[in-house]
C-alpha cells in the first residue's frame, strides 16, 4: 500500500522552498535592515541549501506503508533550518512558525493515516 506521506509532506516541502525563495527576494527587495549587511548571493545561496535539503526529503520520504526512510526526519531539519534564517532574516520567523506548524500537522495525519490503513488491511 501507498504511504500518504508523499503527498502531504511532501506538497509542504516543495510549497515551502518556492515561498523561501519569494522570502529572501522580497526582504533584499525591501532592503530590510538585517538584509543589507548580506549581498543577494549569499541570501540565495542559504535559501538553496534549505531548497536542496527540502528536494532530498521529498526524495527520502517513504513510499509504502511501514517503510522506514530519513525524509521525515529531514524534513524537521529543514525546519529547523529554516527557523535558525529568522536570525538573518527576521521576516523568516513567520515563515518558519507557519512551515513548522504545516509539517507537524502533515507528518501527524500521514502517519495517522497510514496506521489506520494498516490495521484495515
Amino acid at each position: 500500500m501507498k504511504s500518504k506521506y508523499p503527498v502531504l509532506c511532501g506538497s509542504i516541502l516543495i510549497c515551502e522552498l518556492v515561498v523561501v525563495y519569494f522570502a529572501v527576494l522580497t526582504t533584499f527587495g525591501l532592503s530590510v535592515k538585517s538584509a543589507q549587511t548580506l549581498t543577494l548571493a549569499q541570501l540565495l545561496i542559504g535559501a538553496s541549501v534549505i531548497a536542496v535539503l527540502a528536494i532530498v526529503a521529498v526524495i527520502l520520504l517513504p513510499r509504502r506503508i511501514g517503510e522506514r526512510r530519513p525524509g521525515v526526519i529531514l524534513g524537521w531539519v529543514v525546519q529547523v533550518l529554516l527557523l535558525a534564517s529568522g536570525f538573518v532574516l527576521t521576516s523568516m520567523f513567520f515563515v518558519a512558525a507557519l512551515f513548522i506548524a504545516l509539517w507537524a500537522v502533515a507528518v501527524y495525519w500521514s502517519a495517522r493515516i497510514d496506521r489506520e490503513v494498516a490495521a484495515r488491511d
